[in-house]
């Protein structure tokens, strides 16, 4: 059966920079040890000895590429993201047409200048062919429900591409909650988090009353949405509204977002975001190199589904979704 992965990350030179510049301007603590991850560098930076064979190895067809953390997003001043935006996705377009039906990719986005954002968006959709755009995490302590980030809503909507919201780190002024407990900052708890948060604050706005037809990709298995969404309408419809919505939150997460099955979950999870969402709001994906193929695969083949729901998962869905 034929696997398409949708969130894969690669090694561009520039992260390791704009990872170094990030950290010294915010003092954001480290949150995952190196120790514990010796072989994620190289495999992040390496496609000819490790990720092919392995995609090979688990049968996977295709991985849809994009950076890693801190992305884009990482960097302070426009200009400066807007360059490195643009180079990166030309290397991450070079990598695509090198390896040709392997790869597909969505976009780095300079969301520091909405407008540049936007024309960037534009430029890798038509120009270089990429799927969509992954943007992670707020950008300069700004979240993606302000207006002044709708212009990018409106041309992820007319171009027919989605927007993957990555995790990131929250503002440090967020972290008091872990202080003494660092075990629970980073992938344990804390991004899921924030970008479930950041997901709600964009329902909230009314985002997708304004641009119904835009799609919003979560990763890990929703990112906790799909197992809340029952408490999310009760407490939604009990407390102040600063803007009254069309629907109620759990209509977006089932008609605007797509959830992946990136990184190491249960069969519970996947079972009960069947149930919530349906097979056809699921993507696969690994979360490669923190996760590998195999692992990925494992995770759909210990799931009860029937094979019309594995075929969606597995290639159907990204493929309508992606225009693959």
């Amino acid at each position: 059966m034929k696997k398409i992965c949708v969130e894969e990350h690669w090694g561009s030179p520039d992260m390791e920079e704009i990872r170094t510049q990030w950290r010294a301007r915010t003092g954001f603590p480290v949150s995952m040890d190196p120790k514990a991850l010796p072989l994620i560098p190289p495999r992040l930076r390496d496609f000819e000895q490790t990720r092919l064979p392995l995609m090979d190895e688990s049968g996977i067809t295709m991985q849809v590429l994009s950076t890693s953390s801190p992305g884009v997003q990482g960097l302070a001043d426009a200009a400066g993201a807007i360059a490195v935006a643009r180079k990166i996705n030309d290397d991450q377009a070079g990598i695509i047409r090198k390896y040709p039906g392997r790869f597909a990719g969505l976009a780095a986005m300079p969301t520091q200048d909405p407008k540049a954002a936007a024309d960037e968006l534009e430029r890798a959709v038509t120009q270089l062919g990429f799927k969509g755009a992954m943007i992670l995490g707020h950008t300069n302590g700004e979240y993606l429900d302000h207006e002044k980030f709708w212009i990018i809503w409106e041309r992820a909507e007319a171009l027919g591409v989605p927007i993957y919201l990555h995790p990131a780190e929250p503002l440090v002024d967020q972290i008091k909650i872990y202080d003494g407990r660092p075990e629970f900052m980073g992938p344990a708890w804390s991004w899921g988090v924030e970008t479930g948060t950041h997901a709600l604050r964009i329902i909230g706005a009314g985002v997708f009353d304004a641009f119904p037809k835009t799609t919003l990709i979560l990763g890990h298995m929703g990112e906790m949405l799909p197992y809340m969404t029952v408490r999310i309408d009760e407490g939604y419809e009990m407390t102040f509204h600063k803007k009254k919505l069309n629907k109620l939150p759990s209509d977006y997460i089932r008609e605007n977002i797509m959830i992946t099955t990136s990184g190491k979950y249960s069969a519970g999870a996947l079972l009960c975001a069947l149930r919530e969402l349906g097979a056809n709001h699921i993507l696969f994906a690994g979360d490669y190199p923190w996760v590998t193929p195999k692992e990925a695969v494992e995770l759909i083949e210990r799931v009860p589904m029937s094979e019309t729901e594995k075929e969606m998962i597995y290639h159907g869905n990204a493929e309508r979704l992606f225009k693959l």
